[in-house]
């Protein structure tokens, strides 16, 4: 039985933290303050900004594997033509990555003079 490789498992955590951070914002324990927002925005505008590499990395491996004859395909095809689609459609995810990435930063950044007020008297807790 062979081990997971550990970018599959960190993929996957990945994926199960931004599940987890849906439900958390919108819970108890989620956005107070304009502040919470503004860290939010700023967190995941990192992440997003640390996917374009992480795509080429992926884009490369396939073009390595390929030409190392390590790929095949279950219908008996060369697999170059699922490869060089599979790339084209990640330098579009790298693009969509890198302009996600700037839009949260430009969020954020609105953000950075935005403060609470206090809750009216009948509406605190």
């Amino acid at each position: 039985m062979s081990k997971t490789p550990q970018a599959t498992v960190l993929a996957r955590q990945a994926a199960e933290a931004v599940r987890s951070l849906n439900h958390a914002a919108l819970g108890p324990g989620g956005l107070r303050q304009p502040a919470d927002a503004y860290d939010v925005l700023g967190e995941l505008s990192l992440t997003a900004s640390r996917l374009p590499y992480l795509l080429a990395q992926v884009g490369r491996w396939l073009s390595a594997a390929l030409d190392a004859g390590q790929l095949g395909s279950d219908d008996g095809t060369d697999p170059a033509g699922a490869i060089g689609t599979a790339r084209a459609f990640l330098a579009s995810a790298r693009g969509s990555a890198a302009s996600l990435a700037r839009d949260l930063g430009r969020a954020q950044q609105q953000l950075s003079a935005v403060h609470g007020t206090p809750a009216p008297e009948g509406e605190r807790s």
